[in-house]
């Protein structure tokens, strides 16, 4: 997709200033360890890359949205756009999960998404396209030593929003996204 990357910077700035409020309230300005939450990202997004097909996958900047990594990829006659929350920990009962009204927040910021998406300028090309957008959580477990190493203990997809998904089978489409949301986790 063309300015794709424009297009995250838009949302998460506009995001910013518009919902600022709402992320406050939910925690999910910033993470409590922001060096470590950084590297557990950068670990999920090679993840993502390394999904079939091809995703190409952007950081949020600063994390100043629900989404750490918005991500794409054309699939058999749509594109998927992937917005995940990534949370780490040194022990792996203390990956954090989201709660209802994180899961809540994130839901507002892909309605939010969707919509930047259908008035974004530099996107008119995609607007009588099908296009699906989920949201989904990655839990990452952080392994100190002379390495410092990572490994995926949880991955899950959340919810779907659709574009001019009429037409698709959308049974066949849930399965496949919800395959493509669990990272390949062993």
């Amino acid at each position: 997709m063309k300015n794709f990357e424009d297009f995250v910077y838009h949302v998460v700035t506009n995001w910013r200033i518009d919902k600022k409020a709402i992320l406050e309230s939910a925690g999910l300005s910033g993470l409590s360890n922001r060096e470590y939450g950084d590297i557990a990202e950068k670990y999920v997004k090679k993840k993502i890359e390394n999904l079939s097909p091809t995703y190409s996958a952007f950081l949020s900047n600063g994390s100043q949205s629900p989404a750490d990594l918005i991500s794409y990829a054309r699939r058999n006659g749509y594109w998927h756009i992937m917005l995940i929350q990534v949370k780490s920990s040194g022990t792996k009962d203390k990956i954090h999960e989201l709660n209802q009204e994180e899961k809540k927040v994130f839901d507002e910021f892909a309605k939010y998404v969707k919509k930047e998406f259908l008035e974004f300028p530099h996107f008119d090309s995609y607007a009588d396209k099908p296009i699906i957008i989920s949201t989904g959580y990655a839990g990452v477990l952080r392994i100190a030593g002379e390495i410092l190493q990572h490994r995926l203990v949880n991955a899950k997809p959340f919810k779907i929003f659709k574009i001019n998904m009429a037409t698709l089978d959308m049974d066949k489409i849930k399965t496949t996204i919800r395959k493509a949301h669990t990272l390949n986790i062993k």
